[in-house]
């Protein structure tokens, strides 16, 4: 991969981080400005046998999300699975780029990945 390339990947994932610290921030100063006192002690609830819960929905994920993890498992082990990445994204995406992925593809996609990274 040329420099560029390399840059680039690396521009994105700092945009994407930054993004990430700003979602963390507004959700920080939402929770503290927030006018309710929760200064009340929860009530102890009697314990009940557990209950199996029914498997989760699959995980909603964003673009940056996605973009993130595919970074992330192509920089793995100094580069090991980026042209698997790389053939897992062309996969998905008409014209070969994150962007061209439908993001109603964003759970296989992942789910994918997660293969490639325990497999």
């Amino acid at each position: 991969m040329s420099k560029m390339n390399e840059l680039s990947m690396i521009l994105d994932d700092m945009i994407t981080a930054g993004n990430n610290m700003v979602k963390a921030a507004e959700s920080l100063k939402a929770y503290y400005s927030s006018t309710e006192e929760d200064t009340a002690k929860p009530e102890k609830k009697e314990s009940a046998p557990k209950v199996k819960e029914p498997p989760k929905a699959e995980k909603e994920y964003s673009k940056e999300d996605v973009r993130a993890l595919l970074s992330a498992k192509a920089s793995e082990s100094d580069g090991k699975y980026k042209a698997t990445v790389k053939d897992l994204v062309k996969k998905y995406a008409d014209g070969g780029t994150l962007k061209d992925v439908d993001p109603s593809q964003y759970a296989a996609l992942v789910a994918e990945l997660e293969v490639v990274a325990n497999g």
